[in-house]
């Protein structure tokens, strides 16, 4: 009876190792599987293009007027967001495990363009979305960072939430955490070259009490003085009854370019185009009319907006391609990069 019962239970082990081993095998090709470009770029104040290309599940952090990729990574990781400094020479990125049930660890490395070296910087506990350095200060560098990664809802895959702000000074070696709002969501950082503030995207949810209060907020660009978080003002439109994504603020022309829902297809699926909204004037004016999906807008050093197109949006797989238009919206051409293939 005994001999039975532990030959049953080496059976069960051995069951349960084969079936992990086969899981970790999945998950490995299916990490492999990822290739082509992502959302993932910058442009700096000298006109480069840094971007990410993963080719077999491996990520490339490439700069367009370099014939190979400054860096290359372990296919279990990826490259979260990358940021220049304002002199173009530093290029900032963040890294995190591919599966975020073994590890939300971040860590930030600055890779130095003129130099080669790349340096980690700090290693958080919690997943950093998004970075940029302060225009005000090369030392340092702002970043979003999620508390928790769950699933608020069981048909809802799990992703960052309670977002606040924070801040690395690297020649101190000192972080700073600016607000305590554990926010939902908080997209698009940009930080003031003139004042002490921040802008980020989230919901307008300030006076929300019921479920179907919060259901009916909708998503508005606030700007966050950094001295006094709770004295945060919305700068989009507050009367505009469509949610506003990702988004580049303009201060000379005081402009805001950002993504938006444009229309739907003849299957439903959403059409994301970018607007310009004035806030001197409050009129809003559509940039583009691609029907797919326009997003992650950034001003270049030549005075264009660039941004991302996904050409499956809606698919299983991303088809990302780099463009440009004038501040107008007019002359919009496809930017060709490098994309390893």
């Amino acid at each position: 009876m005994k001999k039975s019962l532990v030959i049953l239970l080496s059976f069960i082990a051995f069951l349960t190792f084969t079936f992990i081993m086969l899981g970790l095998m999945f998950d490995k090709d299916e990490n492999e599987k990822q290739a082509g470009l992502t959302d993932v770029y910058d442009v700096s104040a000298n006109g480069d293009i840094a971007y990410v290309v993963y080719e077999k599940g491996i990520a490339h952090l490439l700069v367009n007027d370099k014939e190979k990729p400054l860096i290359q990574l372990p296919v279990e990781v990826a490259i979260t967001d990358i940021a220049f400094s304002d002199d173009g020479r530093m290029l900032a990125y963040t890294v995190t495990e591919k599966d975020t049930e073994i590890s939300e660890e971040t860590e930030l490395h600055i890779y130095n363009l003129e130099s080669g070296e790349d340096e980690i910087v700090f290693s958080s506990d919690s997943l950093i979305t998004e970075l940029v350095f302060d225009p005000k200060n090369p030392d340092v560098l702002f970043y979003l960072q999620a508390g928790i990664v769950t699933n608020y809802s069981p048909i809802a895959s799990e992703r960052p939430h309670e977002f606040d702000v924070h801040s690395y000074n690297v020649t101190e070696k000192k972080q700073t955490k600016h607000t305590d709002m554990k926010k939902y969501s908080m997209m698009s950082l940009q930080v003031s070259a003139e004042k002490d503030s921040v802008f980020v995207q989230m919901d307008d949810d300030e006076h929300a009490e019921t479920a179907d209060d919060i259901f009916s907020t909708s998503q508005r660009i606030f700007e966050i003085p950094l001295d006094n978080p709770d004295e945060k003002s919305i700068v989009s439109s507050p009367v505009q009854a469509d949610d506003i994504y990702d988004f580049v603020i303009i201060p000379e022309s005081q402009d805001i370019v950002y993504q938006a829902v444009g229309g739907t297809d003849e299957n439903g699926t959403f059409e994301y185009e970018l607007f310009k909204f004035n806030w001197r004037t409050y009129q809003t004016e559509q940039l583009t009319t691609l029907k797919e999906s326009a997003s992650n807008p950034k001003l270049g050093a030549d005075d264009k907006i660039y941004f991302m197109v996904d050409r499956s949006f809606g698919e299983r797989t991303p088809a990302y391609h780099l463009f440009s238009i004038n501040r107008d919206g007019t002359s919009p051409k496809e930017i060709e990069l490098n994309n390893l293939e």
